[in-house]
């Protein structure tokens, strides 16, 4: 089961920790905000306007706002995000 918390904020991009259980997430768009994505730990496919990454720990991913992407079944590990000029709450 994926599990989100938001760690804080640091000027406009909002930090978040996402534990990956396998399961997937499907399709979204970020309009407001572009999202980075770095694997800690684990391994996450990620298909960005139908391409797909496949990403170890270590490895990172920007998402530009507007992009259609998810995550297919099979992500397991730890995610840090950063949503880039996120609205802050």
């Amino acid at each position: 089961m994926w599990q989100s918390r938001i760690l804080g904020q640091v000027g406009d991009a909002s930090i978040k920790v996402t534990r990956m259980g396998g399961e997937g997430i499907p399709p979204e768009v970020h309009d407001a905000f572009d999202e980075w994505l770095l694997v800690l730990d684990g391994e996450l496919p990620l298909v960005v306007d139908n391409q797909l990454f496949t990403l170890s720990a270590g490895e990172y991913v920007v998402v530009p706002r507007g992009k259609t992407h998810h995550v297919p079944p099979g992500s397991v590990g730890t995610l840090l995000l950063v949503d880039i000029n996120a609205p802050t709450a």
